[in-house]
Parts: structure tokens; sequence; C-alpha cells
């Protein structure tokens, strides 16, 4: 079930969540490197071993291989993803016009949610002069809900 958020919060929090699932993909790619970067060392040092130890070795190898790429590959589709979402959003006249989001993106979305908020309201509060706090300009922001 789609959940609707005001559009300002979903793409300060798209933001966020790509940021994330970038840096964690590089990571995985760190990862997968740094595996076969060693393979030959590993087939250099493992040479003299019987076979079914240097077999075992060679697997536990492939295993982290496909560990990262599986890492990688899971960050590549919440990059794509937001991105798809993020389209969405371009035409959106207002920060706080309702968008729908479907449930399984809100999930990723929400722990960024708050604390990806919490700066730019401040601003906007800044802006708006004294007597304009941040709770203030959150009030003009309709709740997430879910959509019927």
């Amino acid at each position: 079930m789609p959940i609707s958020l005001p559009s300002l919060p979903a793409l300060v929090a798209l933001r966020a969540l790509q940021a994330e699932a970038a840096a964690a993909a590089v990571h995985a790619l760190d990862d997968a490197q740094r595996v076969l970067g060693s393979y030959d060392v590993v087939l250099e040092v493992t040479a003299d071993l019987p076979e079914e130890s240097r077999v075992a070795v060679l697997r536990a190898l492939a295993r982290r291989l496909a560990a990262a790429d599986h890492r990688t590959r899971a960050c590549q589709a919440r990059v794509d993803e937001a991105v798809r979402f993020g389209r969405t959003l371009r035409g959106k006249p207002s920060p706080v016009d309702l968008v729908e989001v479907p449930a399984d993106l809100f999930e990723m979305l929400s722990p960024y949610l708050d604390d990806a908020m919490t700066p730019v309201l401040r601003a906007i509060a800044g802006r708006a002069g004294r007597g304009c706090s941040a709770e203030v300009v959150e009030s003009y922001f309709p709740q997430p809900a879910a959509v019927a």
C-alpha cells in the first residue's frame, strides 16, 4: 500500500538514501576488488596444498566475490529505484504537495525523513524571520499517510 508524503521531505530523504546506497556500493566494489586482487596470491600460496584444501580456499574466495557482487547489485537497485522515484518529484509546484511513495521505497526512506528534514525546516524558519520556528514550518507539511 503506497504512502503519501509531502514532496520536499520525500526529496530530502531520497537524496540521503541515494548517498548512503552509493557509498555502500563503493564499499562492496572495493571488497570485490580486494578479493580479485588477492586471487593470484592465493593461487600461488595454495599451489602446494592438497587438492581438497586448495579447492576449499578457492570456493571461499568465490563465495566472498559472489557476496560482494550481491551487495553491489542490491545497492545499485536501491539507487535506481530512488532515481526513478526522484523523476516523479520534478513537476511538483509546491514542497507540501503530496506524492505517493511505494511501500517498499517508503520503508527505505523512513529512517532518513526526520534527520533529513530537520536542517531544511530550520533553514526555512530562519529565512521566514523572527517568530517562525522549525516547528511552525513543519506544521505546514502534511503528515505521511497510507493511501487507500
